[in-house]
């Protein structure tokens, strides 16, 4: 089949795109820049371009088959943490009067988390972008990756990400992806949404749990992103969760 896969640069994307090529598969990757994809094969197409903008989108789509969506955003959490530390230091190694060094040490780290973790409307606004493009030129499977903790997966990701990960830092991520995935359900096409447990960067097993009681409130549970690849291009064919939202883990 001919697949276009979108964040092909991404853990679950370059996955995507080695088993889709074992497969047999033409492969036309839609990136911003192409020198990160570090692939050649014959059956291996470049489309170069931004999720937002809706002409690139359209020609990277336009002849295709089939569309599978590993897109994501990468929190800033190095940056986060190294202004934490920079701000701790600078209150521990300067004198610097008990307002200032109060503020120094709380307030900069907040105003950090507030601002680069603000709200993100890429994923919601490219899945607009990829399911326009699909509506014109008639491609009607889309498979998305999309994340355990969404919509009636909610609290399911383990303590952990429960208390600390998502309200401090995916946050936002997470409201984007509820908007994505209520686009898709809304499109009037052949989709399936893949919701996957914590992801890893484990093998390839094919060995896996699906279904829609899969994760716990408290303990956590994973999932490598080439089973997560290998699944979501099981579903480029198979109707077994056509128009559902399958949560995935080892």
């Amino acid at each position: 089949m001919k697949l276009v896969i979108l964040g092909a640069t991404g853990g679950t994307g370059r996955q995507l795109v080695e088993q889709a090529l074992a497969q047999g598969h033409t492969v036309t990757v839609f990136v911003r820049n192409p020198a990160k994809v570090r692939r050649s094969h014959h059956n291996l197409r470049m489309a170069q371009g931004n999720i937002l903008d809706e002409n690139a989108v359209e020609k990277a789509i336009e002849g295709q088959e089939a569309v599978l969506s590993a897109l994501g955003v990468r929190p800033p959490v190095i940056l986060f943490v190294v202004i934490t530390l920079v701000a701790e230091l600078v209150v521990q190694f300067v004198r610097i009067p008990s307002p200032a060094s109060v503020f120094i040490a709380w307030g900069i780290p907040i105003l950090a988390l507030l601002v680069l973790f603000r709200r993100n409307t890429t994923l919601s606004t490219g899945t607009r972008n990829v399911i326009s493009a699909m509506q014109r030129n008639d491609v009607r499977r889309l498979v998305c990756e999309s994340s355990l903790g969404i919509g009636d997966t909610r609290w399911r990701l383990g303590f952990v990400y429960n208390l600390f990960v998502i309200p401090l830092f995916l946050r936002n991520v997470f409201a984007d992806k509820e908007i994505q995935e209520r686009i898709i359900r809304e499109s009037g096409l052949d989709w399936v949404i893949v919701r996957p447990t914590a992801l890893t960067n484990g093998s390839h097993t094919g060995q896996y749990r699906i279904g829609y009681d899969i994760g716990h409130w408290f303990f956590p549970s994973k999932i490598s992103r080439a089973d997560v690849a290998d699944f979501m291009l099981k579903q480029v064919v198979s109707h077994e969760y056509l128009l559902k939202s399958p949560s995935i883990a080892n």
